[in-house]
């Protein structure tokens, strides 16, 4: 397929550090829309095979959580699924960045993030999943044994419910705290996936960058998850659920853009459609 972005230009870290979430919502939309039939197909791949290894994830978390209670057993599939995702997810990026770069792109480029640089990207998968797991060590094991179907009595659960409230109200604070340092974590860590992946640093340097990057545009970060956020919803209301398979691949090239504003050596491209350029 021929590239969408044909002219380009590198231009040095320095002279763009913040991120305009505007400029990257509009080239995820125009980088989804030039090639949606590409994205889509995708995009029901990308479902089809992470339900298939969360199905996996699944089963091997719960012969572990003979071990370690409903917890573990959630942690491992999390990992796995996350792990997963990620690399999933990086597909996406690889061809938005070869379409820009002039490469012809195909729907066996979504699979590069399979076969370069997969050690760094294991490797950040495998943390930033750890990391989203923050809040579940403050939950009552009761709930994650609700959930996982060990509890199934309506008394029984109704009685647990009761009890949660209680403990959840009186550990509100707590919560708000994780919540809060569960939300810096994500967003200091959101590039680390796309630095190691694309670029080949290692662990400490992806992750590290990532945070150097991410957090003087937190706020800016913030927006455009708020505003994505309520995009999605609306969206996905109105469309039955049918228009996530065009919100997911536009919300993928979003994010990716955002790591093309800050990232050292970054690469700008001018759209076809000259209505739509920026």
């Amino acid at each position: 397929m021929c590239c969408i972005f044909p002219q380009i230009k590198h231009r040095n870290r320095k002279t763009m550090k913040k991120i305009s979430p505007g400029q990257a919502i509009q080239a995820g939309w125009l980088r989804f829309k030039n090639q949606a039939a590409l994205y889509v197909a995708f995009t029901v791949v990308y479902f089809i095979i992470l339900t298939l290894i969360s199905s996996v994830g699944n089963g091997v978390g719960t012969m572990f959580g003979f071990l370690g209670g409903a917890k573990v057993s959630l942690a491992i599939s999390s990992i796995i699924s996350g792990v997963a995702a990620s690399f999933l997810t990086l597909g996406y990026a690889h061809v938005a960045r070869k379409d820009q770069l002039g490469e012809p792109v195909e729907f066996g480029t979504f699979f590069d993030s399979f076969r370069v640089n997969q050690k760094p990207l294991l490797q950040v998968s495998v943390v930033t999943s750890l990391v989203g797991l923050i809040s579940v060590i403050m939950f009552p094991d009761e709930f994650f044994n609700m959930a996982s179907g060990q509890i199934q009595d309506p008394d029984e659960i109704l009685m647990m419910l009761q009890d949660m409230s209680v403990d959840l109200r009186e550990s509100g604070g707590t919560l708000i705290a994780v919540g809060l340092i569960q939300l810096v974590f994500s967003i200091g860590l959101m590039f680390s996936a796309y630095k190691a992946s694309i670029e080949g640093s290692d662990l400490f340097e992806s992750i590290t960058w990532s945070f150097r990057v991410s957090m003087p545009n937190f706020l800016r970060i913030f927006i455009t998850f708020f505003i994505l956020g309520v995009l999605t919803i609306i969206f996905t209301v109105l469309t039955l659920f049918i228009g996530l398979l065009a919100i997911i691949p536009i919300i993928t090239l979003v994010y990716y853009d955002m790591y093309d504003q800050v990232s050292d050596d970054q690469v700008l491209g001018v759209p076809l459609d000259k209505e739509d350029s920026f």
